[in-house]
């Protein structure tokens, strides 16, 4: 019997994310730069981009990107880029929200496991938000007091990355104006 074949080559997944992070999110950012943006306004929107996509009521961050993008007249590629990379977070952040707003409120644990979730929303919105509203509310006000002050520190943070990015770019941002 043959013995099995193998691929021509070895990937590696460390030099595949990090292909991925720079064609899905420097190169845009990069792009935006470019074409004409601060590096104080790309802060801003990724940082806000990042603290709305963290928040705990899953299927809002969009919507709200493009609020906070209308009313701050912030970069909503750099909005719904930041929202869109930090997705895995949401989820991650998404218990950890309720239960400290749950024991910060004093309010009884309510099943955060999804099938309950779905099934109990199955079952009419208003019952469920009775039951997991005050929960939720309890989360996001959590997720307010945490997020807010994480957003300026990731913002001055970041401000100070773009703004090396633009130096360092900066010659083939000017000669891209020509």
């Amino acid at each position: 019997m043959p013995a099995p074949r193998t691929c021509c080559f070895a990937v590696d997944p460390k030099n595949l994310a990090e292909g991925w992070f720079r064609r899905r999110v420097l190169r845009p950012l990069l792009e935006q730069l470019r074409q004409g943006a601060t590096p104080e306004g790309l802060a801003a929107s990724c940082a806000v981009g990042v603290v709305i996509g963290v928040n705990p009521i899953l299927g809002s961050t969009t919507i709200l990107c493009v609020a906070a993008g209308a009313l701050g007249r912030l970069n909503h590629v750099a909005l719904q880029l930041a929202n869109h990379v930090v997705y895995p977070l949401e989820l991650i952040l998404l218990p950890v929200f309720v239960r400290l707003g749950e024991w910060l409120f004093r309010l009884d644990p309510v099943p955060l496991n999804p099938v309950t979730l779905v099934q109990e929303f199955s079952t009419g919105p208003v019952v469920f938000l009775r039951k997991f509203g005050g929960s939720g509310l309890a989360g996001v006000a959590v997720w307010l007091a945490l997020g807010v002050p994480a957003g300026f520190l990731g913002a001055q943070i970041l401000k100070s990355i773009f703004r090396r990015l633009a130096k360092r770019k900066g010659q083939e941002i000017h000669d891209s104006r020509e």
